[in-house]
């Protein structure tokens, strides 16, 4: 009947049991009873007081009195009794109580939300059980605002510049303070006034103040703006403060003339100095910027001066309108601007008003006259003609008697004279007639002439001259009494009568005196005798007797003396220069001018030597002035130099003037910041303060710096700069306990260069943060009988603050208990006495206070509760306060990003144990941490880490405050949080972006160096650096004429345009956001039509030209056809020729013969006469090209008369005997034979060659050395006794023409030590694997056989065509010599290429000339193009056009063929070239064991056959000895193009041993011609199309294109595709496909990626072929004397087959 309790009981679930107890016994029946037991369950203090709420929130508004009731909080206890008695406490908070007992909460004081907005308070319940339960809860309580408080700005006014035409930039950010929160605190901004026109824009929300649009300093300089700060409270407050803004000038004004041009008239006898016209530019500038100075072009000639101030203009020399009448200059105004002056100008015509200031004269006087006696009245007997230099009424002449003549009459306009009376009735002295001439001027000028009529039939009987006139010389400038000349007259009558001489006219200065009685003229006055002035002068000299007089006229001719000063055409030149400028960079050009003749008025320019005229220099001959130092404008802002022109004369005269140099400032300067290291900051400082200045020192004088702020992201908003003045503001609080310090980086530019310059900001503590404890409420468990000291809990509280005001020091306030004390310095509660339990006092309460050593003091308070109760009293901690990372926006996700640790002071599992979360911070859930845990030391240690798991975009989100709790597993759960600061790294993950999609401009060609051509612009939405967007030219700029600013977009001419090099420009402009090759980047062309000018004159392409012609040629045979260049289109690109001198070679032969004549229109040189090579071996004929603009051009032309091929080679010996040695290698030599030939020219040079093939041995064909085609591999043979075996070789020896005569010579050669023409032993295996080798062949044979018949029998037709054109050429080649003998036709002839634009008959393809004919000299560029078919220049129309060239380099060429051009250089529009070498070799060097020196002729080429075939290599008197050169190679092994060696290196030639090693010292460079490099081209794979042998490809529908930007670069247009070579047009010639090819690799050895993007067909090959000639040649090369033919492709698919 015991009664057990088997479950425990709670009396909160049940309180009462009702129990039926059965007893039962064991009988049959069994027999029953019940009992009923009631059970009551009594109440322990199990259960702790709860409140309603975990946490409550409450808000109270401001400035309430104080006892307001903020919240009652309560709490329930289901406990019973005492157990269940809930009493309250725990507010330490000052301002606020609460009661014990009904647990309201009250106010003490009025609040101010201002000084603290949030209150949080502990509130404890307990129970009145033994020991009692305690519960806690946490009331936070918010203050609600009041608009009390106004917005405030730190200043009531503000000072701000910004230069004029900004773009709208920020200027400044304006900041009022209002200390209100939400709405209340919420400030808006306004300009209420200042801004009519709205020029300026503030941010309602931020308070930016920017400009609206573009300021314009000359329509208003200064703006004084009123700006309102209004929050959004009831009712509104507010704050107004004044900003004045200073509007800084640019020199964005040119100075302007009121009048399109001037003309002002002026009398030519005006004074030296008078006034003209004033000129006035205007310039609205401001100071420097507006000032304007004005000078004269060199078009006034010197004879004007101008004000550098006022532009008043005044003559400076004596006008005189007989030598110029009118004047035209240019008069220009440059304002005086430091940086980018401008300058405008106007023309100024001034016209020279006539002066009558000169008398008539007559053409001839005295006038005599031979008349019979008998002539009839009324008729004309003489005109007496005389002129005036002067104009208008001035220069009309009348005519009359000086006094009554009866017998004769006069026209006065004609001065015709008539007879009256008749003149047997006259006595002498009747018939000399005075004749006055009388100008109509004011006053008149008038002069006086003679006219002496004699008869026929009478004798004369007075005074008479020996003759009529007499030529006298005189110097200039004669002294006073210098003789001139006797003049003597007779007396035909009476000899007896005295004869008086007296000058009768010309005497007008009075110049001359005579003697009367001898007739000695004397010079009187030598102001008259002026060489510049009167060249010539006329006396007329009297004689008179008492009867009768005569007339003689003294021609006096003045020579010229050095009498006049060299006179510039401006007295005060001035030029700018902009600074930085490299050496020899011309400045400008002085003129000076010396009237006098000869070497009196040879100038030669010079500097007055003084400490600047270092810095240049001037050409003594042209008076070109360029510098010889980099020019620094901070250094020389202007020099002045004096010029001097110095003639030639004796004595020397020197003529001066000034020249002035400004120095043009460029931005060349970097800004500099001087700042201080830290500036101090407090931490209560206001916002709006402005904070310190910079001032950043730039050298240049303009622009004006502007100021930015580089922040991190935890200070981009707490401050900003004035742009332009510099001065940092603080936008945000400060706070020392969330950052003491902040490093602002400070970036000055000046448009183009910036600076960064770091300064520190130190902020100051404030004692602004109370002590806070870590806990509001300890809980000590303590055994009781503790022993005294014992350690009971160290309360913590923390102070934000630094130094003193971050000391705390403890103290106990109130306690409940006397057992216990606290060490004041660090919160150490400790025992004083044993502590007894008390069953009535199980819990001491103590109330803590901490407070810092600040003043005021700041305190806080805390509660320890003490009872014995072990609880989990240790809160996980982080082993750092603070987590911090910086991660690229682009990290992949699941990377890490931190690893926390933290520790649990409790031992045991359960509350050592904990579990990381993020509380808090993680937008968009971008992160996740993990836990995991590890046994270290004996415990568990839990680890989290921090997984990216989403992608992070640094433009959304640039940082993470992520909260990182740490939660253990006891009871009651502790944790802890740290903050993990992630900040995200921008990438440059955005590309820039143009502003327009393409640009196009038009500049004239004659737009000068340095015209800004354009700008673009792009942006880009990244961060700095990303952001910074740096521009360059990607392609299109073949000639370097443009440069684009890197930082500014703007393109600028580099170089002068010429559009008739290229009419049209288009940039690919790239823009890129970094330096980097992985950055970002955009492009977008640029067009850019380049206007033409006229300014081109013809010229030949080269000074001296070569051709030849056949002896016994009838006249009238086609020589040549010359041809010049002249760039300019139409009418001034019509040439027309003519030959100037013709000169025979051979010195005394033909001399005086013209033995050729020019077609003027075509250019067509041909002979007049027959010529004989034995008597004259050549011609040189100066030819001369003239355009209708009178602009000429010469060439000298060298015609070479050729001969005959007459003898046989003959070898040295019939039969030549050779051994091999044993182990002799393959390319060896075995022996040598030789030849001579008594021939001159090609015709005796001897070439050798096999009568058959041998697989053993070859011969050199030109020296005839006989080496091994193979390795003598040694003959094992069993026999004791070696046979003795030869071989016999027949060598032919002949001429290199097809024609020419052959000898033969037999070589045997012992080839006992080899294993030549023996059997080899048989192996079985690889004869079984040779004959399945070749099965495979012949299938594949046979198949392409049938393929190779399909497709000719669709060739078959066109090529029956071609084969016609062609027999002739297949019959003659020189292309190849084969072994085979080859004969010329009977009709001696070889083909013939016509030059470009040399032959009228455009229509005749591949025709034939007499052997001897013309042959002309061309070369081409060598240019490759991988544009589009659009951008064929005119080299390639021309070869389009004329597929067909011949040339030839020297007199014997024409003997063999024509060769290719031998000039990769472009010097013209490839029209004619000769031998790239020097022409002064003596070739008898190389021949001197063939021929004498004295069978060459002077520029004579001889021959040198090829081993592979490929035709002949020139030798000629081009072909010199150069000066010793070393020619190395580099270490990759590839040979360098550099001397067209390419070809030696490694050739098959070189092994065999065939090379002429004389040749290669006398070797030069030649080049290939530009047909054979397109038919290269023509041959290039298309790497990108599918291989489809034997098969034709699809006709498809063309698709549109896009050309690749004009430069091959690396980088093409998104989209670009590649663009085929153009086949050549023209002639097929299908038996060239058998030719060999260049020994040469397609692949090239010097190739360049660079040269090769993906999208156009490869030109790289070229590089190896143009130039590429070496000794052994080429299959076209330029040396070959061969035709240099052209195979074309049908179609593309020939190609690839």
């Amino acid at each position: 009947g015991s009664l057990s309790i088997v479950k425990p009981l709670d009396r909160e679930q049940q309180g009462r049991y009702n129990l039926t107890i059965l007893a039962a016994d064991n009988g049959s029946p069994r027999r029953t009873a019940t009992q009923l037991l009631s059970i009551l369950v009594i109440d322990v203090n199990d259960e702790a007081p709860r409140f309603e709420q975990d946490e409550y929130n409450i808000g109270i508004l401001e400035n309430q009195a104080a006892g307001t009731t903020v919240l009652r909080v309560h709490a329930v206890d289901t406990d019973v009794g005492l157990n269940a008695a809930v009493t309250y406490g725990g507010v330490v908070e000052d301002g606020f109580a609460i009661h014990p007992e009904t647990g309201i909460i009250t106010s003490t004081r009025p609040l101010d939300r201002e000084s603290q907005d949030q209150y949080t308070i502990t509130v404890f319940a307990k129970d009145g059980g033994v020991p009692p339960n305690i519960a806690m809860v946490t009331i936070r309580i918010q203050v609600l605002d009041e608009n009390d408080n106004p917005p405030t700005f730190e200043s009531k006014s503000y000072l701000l510049s910004v230069p004029e035409n900004q773009d709208r930039i920020e200027l400044f950010t304006m900041r009022a303070t209002d200390r209100d929160a939400g709405e209340n605190g919420k400030v808006e901004y306004y300009i209420i006034d200042g801004d009519l026109n709205g020029e300026f824009i503030i941010e309602k929300s931020s308070g930016v103040l920017s400009n609206s649009r573009i300021l314009d300093r000359e329509a208003r300089s200064e703006y004084t703006l009123t700006v309102v700060a209004q929050d959004q409270g009831l009712p509104q407050r507010s704050c107004v403060a004044t900003v004045t803004v200073t509007v800084l000038d640019l020199n964005d004004n040119t100075p302007a003339f009121p009048e399109v041009a001037y003309t002002v008239d002026i009398s030519e006898d005006a004074q030296v100095g008078s006034r003209l016209i004033r000129v006035t530019a205007s310039d609205p500038d401001d100071e420097e910027n507006g000032r304007v100075s004005y000078y004269l072009s060199s078009e006034s000639l010197g004879m004007f001066n101008i004000d550098l101030d006022n532009g008043e203009i005044t003559t400076a020399a004596q006008l005189d309108r007989e030598k110029r009448s009118t004047y035209s200059f240019l008069v220009c105004a440059v304002d005086s601007a430091s940086s980018d002056p401008k300058n405008s100008s106007v023309r100024v015509t001034v016209n020279v008003k006539d002066v009558n200031d000169n008398s008539p004269f007559f053409l001839q006087d005295p006038l005599i006259i031979n008349i019979s006696q008998h002539t009839s009245a009324n008729q004309a007997v003489a005109t007496m003609k005389a002129e005036d230099k002067d104009f208008g009424a001035n220069a009309s002449i009348f005519y009359r008697f000086a006094s009554f003549v009866s017998g004769f009459s006069i026209n006065s306009f004609t001065g015709e004279i008539r007879l009256v009376m008749p003149l047997s009735a006259m006595t002498q002295r009747e018939r000399t007639l005075f004749i006055v001439a009388t100008d109509q001027g004011t006053p008149a000028h008038s002069s006086t002439g003679v006219v002496v009529i004699y008869l026929q039939e009478e004798k004369y009987r007075g005074v008479r001259f020996p003759r009529s006139a007499s030529d006298i010389t005189l110097p200039e400038n004669s002294a006073p009494g210098t003789a001139v000349v006797r003049v003597q007259a007779q007396n035909l009558g009476r000899s007896t009568e005295r004869i008086i001489y007296s000058i009768f006219s010309g005497n007008d200065n009075n110049a001359f005196r005579i003697t009367s009685s001898t007739g000695d003229i004397s010079v009187q006055s030598s102001s008259g005798l002026d060489f510049e002035v009167t060249p010539r002068l006329r006396l007329v000299v009297k004689a008179e007797t008492t009867s009768s007089f005569g007339f003689m006229a003294v021609n006096l001719n003045l020579q010229d003396m050095n009498d006049n000063l060299p006179r510039f055409q401006l007295q005060n030149y001035i030029a700018f220069i902009w600074e930085s400028q490299g050496y020899d960079t011309p400045i400008i050009q002085v003129n000076a001018e010396d009237p006098d003749q000869g070497q009196n008025g040879q100038v030669t320019y010079s500097f007055k030597s003084s400490r600047e005229s270092g810095l240049f220099k001037i050409d003594p001959l042209t008076g070109t002035i360029t510098t010889t130092a980099i020019l620094d404008r901070e250094i020389w802002i202007q020099k002045k130099l004096e010029v001097t022109a110095t003639d030639r004369g004796n004595p020397r005269l020197i003529g001066t003037a000034t020249l002035t140099v400004v120095v043009v400032d460029l931005n060349d300067n970097s800004p500099k910041i001087p700042l201080p290291r830290e500036v101090k900051v407090p931490e209560n400082t206001l916002i709006g303060t402005e904070i310190t200045q910079v001032t950043g020192n730039d050298v240049d004088s303009a622009p004006a710096l502007s100021y930015m702020l580089v922040l991190d992201g935890g200070a981009a908003s707490m401050f900003s700069i004035h742009r332009y003045g510099g001065r940092i503001s603080l936008m945000e609080a400060l706070d020392f306990e969330e950052r003491s310090r902040y490093t602002l980086t400070i970036r000055s530019s000046d448009s183009v260069h910036q600076t960064e310059a770091s300064l520190t900001l130190i902020v100051e503590d404030v004692n602004d943060n109370p002590p806070v404890f870590t806990q509001e409420l300890y809980q000590v468990v303590l055994p009781e009988h503790i022993p005294p000291g014992s350690v009971i809990v160290m309360v913590t509280a923390t102070d934000r603050d630094t130094g003193e005001n971050g000391m705390v020091t403890y103290k106990v306030v109130s306690s409940t208990s006397d057992a216990f004390s606290i060490v004041p310095s660090n919160g150490t509660l400790f025992t004083t006495r044993p502590v007894e339990f008390d069953p009535r006092k199980p819990t001491a309460e103590l109330v803590i206070e901490a407070h810092d050593g600040g003043t005021p003091s700041l305190t806080s308070f805390a509660t320890v509760q003490i009872q014995v109760l072990d609880i989990n009293d240790n809160a996980p901690h982080f082993d750092r306060p603070t987590y911090t990372a910086t991660v690229s926006e682009d990290l992949l996700p699941g990377a890490t990003i931190l690893t926390l640790e933290a520790l649990d002071d409790d031992l045991s599992r359960e509350n050592g144990g904990f579990d990381y979360t993020i509380v808090s911070g993680n937008n968009a859930n971008a992160f996740q941490i993990e836990s995991s845990v590890r046994f270290v030391g004996g415990r568990f240690q839990t680890v989290g880490t921090l997984i990216l798991v989403d992608r992070l975009d640094f433009e959304t989100a640039s940082s993470y405050n992520l909260t990182i709790a740490a939660s253990d597993r006891g009871m009651p759960q502790k944790s802890s949080t740290v903050p993990a600061v992630i900040r995200v790294l921008d990438v440059n993950d955005n590309p820039p972006v143009f502003n327009r999609a393409e640009y196009s401009i038009s500049v004239s060609e004659s737009a000068p160096v340095s015209t800004e051509v354009i700008r673009v612009a792009a942006h880009d939405i990244d961060s700095s650096p990303h952001a910074l967007i740096h521009y360059s030219i990607s392609s299109g700029d073949d000639g370097r004429l443009f440069e684009i600013n890197e930082m500014t977009g703007a393109i600028r001419l580099v170089q002068p345009l010429d559009r008739e090099v290229k009419a049209a420009h288009l940039l690919i402009i790239q823009a890129s956001d970094g330096q980097s090759p992985l950055n970002n980047f955009a492009l977008v062309p640029v067009s850019i039509e380049v206007k033409d000018i006229n300014d081109n004159k013809p010229y030949f392409p080269l000074r001296m030209m070569t051709a030849s012609i056949r002896e016994n040629q009838p006249p009238n045979s086609l020589v040549t056809v010359i041809h010049a260049i002249d760039f300019d289109s139409g009418v001034y690109g019509q040439l027309k020729y003519f030959l100037l001198d013709q000169v025979v070679m051979e010195p005394g032969v033909g001399e005086k013969q013209e033995a050729f004549f020019i077609n003027q229109t075509s250019g067509e040189l041909r002979t007049r006469l027959t010529f004989d090579y034995e008597k004259l071996k050549g011609f040189k004929v100066m030819a001369k090209a003239v355009d209708p603009g009178n602009f000429s051009s010469t060439v000298t032309l060298q015609v070479l008369v050729t001969g005959e091929d007459e003898y046989d080679p003959v070898f040295l010996s019939p039969t030549f005997n050779f051994e091999v040695p044993e182990g002799a290698k393959k390319g060896q030599s075995v022996g040598h034979v030789r030849a001579t030939d008594e021939d001159e020219g090609p015709d005796g040079i001897v070439l050798y060659s096999l009568g058959k093939p041998s697989p053993y041995f070859g011969v050199n064909e030109t020296t005839g050395v006989i080496y091994l085609k193979a390795d003598s591999q040694r003959h094992n043979s069993g026999r004791a006794k070696r046979e003795i075996r030869e071989m016999t070789l027949e060598v032919h020896a002949r001429s290199p023409l097809p024609a020419s005569r052959s000898a033969a010579s037999q070589v045997i050669i012992d080839v006992t030590h080899t294993s030549f023409g023996l059997a080899v032993e048989i192996n079985t295996l690889l004869i079984i694997a040779i004959a399945a080798s070749l099965g495979v062949v012949v299938i594949l044979a046979v198949v392409a056989l049938v393929l190779v018949v399909l497709r000719s029998k669709r060739r078959s037709k066109k090529e029956a065509e071609t084969d016609a054109q062609l027999n002739n050429v297949q019959s003659n080649a020189m292309q190849k010599v084969s072994h085979e003998d080859a004969t010329l036709p009977s009709t001696d002839r070889i083909y013939h290429q016509a030059l470009p634009g040399y032959s009228t008959d455009q229509t005749v393809v591949g025709g034939s000339y007499n052997r001897g004919g013309s042959l002309d000299p061309s070369h081409s560029s060598g240019r490759g193009s991988a544009e589009a078919e659009a951008a064929e220049d005119d080299e390639i129309r021309m070869i389009n056009e004329y597929p067909r060239v011949a040339s030839i380099s020297s007199s014997m060429q024409d003997h063999v063929s024509t060769r290719g051009p031998d000039s990769g250089i472009q010097q013209d529009a490839d029209q004619l070239s000769d031998i790239s070498c020097d022409p002064a070799m003596d070739t008898s060097q190389w021949f001197k064991n063939k021929k004498s020196a004295s069978m060459l002729l002077p520029g004579q080429q001889h021959q040198i056959y090829r081993d592979d075939g490929g035709g002949f290599l020139g030798i000629s008197s081009g072909l010199s000895v150069p000066l010793p050169k070393d020619y190395t190679f580099p270490e990759d092994g590839k040979p360098s193009v550099e001397g067209s060696l390419t070809a030696i290196v490694a050739s098959d030639e070189e092994l065999r041993g065939s090379y002429n090693w004389d040749y290669l010292l006398n070797w030069c460079p030649q080049f290939q011609p530009l047909a054979s490099v397109f038919t290269e081209i023509a041959r290039l794979k298309d790497e990108t199309a599918p291989r489809k042998p034997f098969q034709p490809k699809p006709k498809v529908e063309p698709k549109p294109r896009i050309d690749p930007p004009p430069l091959i670069t690396s980088v093409a247009h998104p989209g670009a595709k590649t663009v085929p070579p153009k086949p050549a047009i023209g002639r097929t010639y299908p038996h060239l496909a058998m030719m060999r090819r260049s020994p040469i690799s397609h692949e090239g050895s010097i190739s360049s990626a660079a040269m090769s993007p993906s999208f156009s067909p490869s030109l790289s090959p070229l590089a190896t072929r143009s130039p590429a000639v070496s000794p052994f040649g080429v299959n076209q090369g330029p040396s070959a004397s061969m035709i240099s033919t052209e195979h074309s492709l049908d179609n593309t698919e020939e190609a690839e087959l």
